[in-house]
This record gives C-alpha cells, structure tokens and sequence, in this order.
C-alpha cells in the first residue's frame, strides 16, 4: 500500500469515524435528557401530592365516613382541578421511553398509569368528583395514589438528583 492510498483510506475513514462517535455521543445525550425530565416531572407531581397532602385527605375521608353509620352519611366530594397539561414531558416522550432502562421506563409509565386512576376519579365525571358516601370510594383511591408514589420514590431511590 503506498501513501496516496493510506491518506485515502484516513481521509475516508476519520471522517466517518467522526460521524459515528458524533451519533453516539447524540443518541446518549438525549437518552439522558429524556430520564432527566421525566423522572423530573414524576418527582415534582409527587412533591406536588405530598404538599397538597392528597393521600392523607384521601385517608382521612375515608376514615370520617366509615366512623358515621352508613344511613346517617352525606355525599362527600372530593374535586381536584388538574390541568390537561400536567404530563406534558410524559406525553412529548412516551415514544422514547425504549430508550430508558427496563425498570425506569417501567416506573415512570406505572406511576402516570396511577396518577391517571386517580385523576379520573377527581375530575369532572369522576366518582369522588360527583360524591360520595362510600369510605370505599376514598380508601381505593388512596391505594392508587400511594402506589403512584411508591413508583416516584423508587424512581427517585434509582435515579437521585
């Protein structure tokens, strides 16, 4: 091989070379924003939860109706105004969560699959949104909203910020 033919094969070669690392380097960098915020938005949803203290209300109704005869009790309702918005990077990324670990990707889509249950029943339409006199009503949702938080906080254990 002569020297013409060495420069030819460097001058095609680091360019391509180049290009791959480049993409590599690409294809990391965004696989590492992405978990950053969506594991961002679940944390802050769940600090959210945890300031607003909807599990401990969930609770406590449930415990209030359960101690009046079931005769005796009154519709209770129980509305939580949350904008449509509220999952933006969620929804803006559900096609690149293949690009996640197994259990992060696992995480983040139970916790939005809960938080969803739940958002159902608070909202327009929702049983606890029109009342209810069913301490099984708030007990249920409560249990959703807590494993919602268990899969934040173990996003959160795997992946502090």
């Amino acid at each position: 091989m002569d020297s013409a033919q060495i420069i030819s094969v460097f001058g095609v070669a680091v360019p391509v070379c180049t290009a791959v690392v480049a993409w590599f380097w690409k294809t990391y960098h965004e696989r590492q924003v992405v978990k950053v915020a969506l594991v961002a938005e679940v944390l802050a949803l769940k600090e959210i939860a945890n300031a607003r203290e909807y599990l401990e209300n969930l609770r406590k109704t449930a415990d209030d109706l359960e101690a009046i005869p079931e005769n005796d009790r009154d519709m209770v309702q129980y509305q939580i105004l949350v904008p449509e918005h509220y999952c933006r990077v969620y929804v803006a990324n559900i096609s690149k969560l293949g690009s996640l670990k197994l259990k992060d990707a696992n995480l983040i889509v139970r916790f939005y699959q809960y938080a969803d249950s739940v958002i159902r029943d608070v909202s327009p339409g929702g049983v606890l949104h029109k009342g209810s006199s069913d301490p099984d009503d708030f007990r249920e949702n409560a249990s959703i909203l807590a494993l919602a938080l268990e899969a934040a906080a173990e996003l959160e254990r795997r992946n502090p910020m």
